[in-house]
């Protein structure tokens, strides 16, 4: 049994096209949670009314008034969905992907379970520009956020590239990775379960990295698989709501909870850091 886990947050629409044309396409056992976040009675309305009578499949719909991001929202419906039905497998995906073939998510379900290491598998996430998202390695902080930066002052665009791993998706092989795309990834119910799922301290960015860490202390990985993949349009409601500076402070934030909770990343790095964003705004570079 998969369990299928959607946030939807002012996007009905979106969200039901996506469970009807391409969530229908599973052919394993499943359930569909829609977690309707900052839900509201029209928004709740929407969801109920579509999915009344459908046929294909089960889909619950778990209103929560207040708008609780990503990682409180997966937990919720990670928890409706283990109650409802004990699944093998949970799904967590975005309402902007499309799969490249039906069977997706039944090949990312029998790799996972046949991977005794694999606590999580992705697949290739191939963006709207046609660049792969998924998968990436650890990256320290003070290269993400200090070095990254500076390197723009005396580095070519290849040599970058080469430098801080840029390309690293696209040389990615099959396997075990540190993080996939949080867009469209699933984990074994059990092992969710005993890493206790995401951190509910964020509220968007960095839930992967974290997630990758929380697998880690349970003895497992994140594996890689390049067979399957799906086309993401990313940042579609997220870009719709907030603006790129509130954005980038977001994930900055979420980072740095990551880098120091998880990590043990300095304080003083982070002050660095801030300082490296001031001149970034000033210098607009």
């Amino acid at each position: 049994m998969i369990g299928i886990i959607v946030i939807n947050y002012r996007s009905e629409e979106k969200t039901i096209a996506f469970v009807k044309n391409e969530m229908s396409k599973v052919s394993s056992a499943n359930a569909v949670v829609i977690v309707d976040n900052g839900s509201t009675d029209e928004s709740l309305s929407t969801l109920l009314e579509a999915f009344k009578g459908w046929p294909s499949q089960h889909v619950f719909v778990v209103p929560s008034k207040e708008n609780q991001g990503f990682a409180k929202g997966n937990n919720l419906g990670a928890e409706v969905a283990m109650n409802q039905f004990d699944p093998d497998v949970l799904l967590f995906a975005n309402n902007d992907i499309s799969l490249c073939s039906d069977d997706v998510v039944d090949k990312m379900a029998a790799k996972l379970i046949s991977e005794p290491l694999a606590g999580a598998i992705g697949p290739k996430v191939i963006g709207l520009d046609g660049r792969l998202q998924s998968p990436e390695p650890f990256i320290p902080f003070w290269k993400r956020h200090v070095s990254l930066y500076w390197s723009n002052l005396f580095m070519s665009k290849k040599r970058k590239a080469e430098a801080f791993g840029e390309d690293y998706a696209e040389k990615a092989v099959e396997g075990m990775h540190y993080r996939v795309s949080g867009s469209f990834f699933m984990v074994k119910a059990s092992d969710w379960k005993e890493c206790g799922g995401m951190d509910p301290n964020t509220f968007l960015y960095s839930e992967e990295m974290i997630l990758s860490e929380r697998l880690k202390k349970v003895g497992k990985g994140v594996y890689y698989s390049p067979p399957v993949a799906v086309i993401h349009e990313h940042g579609s409601t997220t870009r719709k709501y907030f603006d790129e500076y509130r954005i980038r402070m977001m994930k900055f934030r979420s980072e740095c909870y990551y880098y120091k909770t998880y990590i043990g990343t300095p304080s003083w790095q982070f002050a660095f850091a801030r300082f490296t964003y001031f001149l970034k705004r000033i210098f607009r570079r």
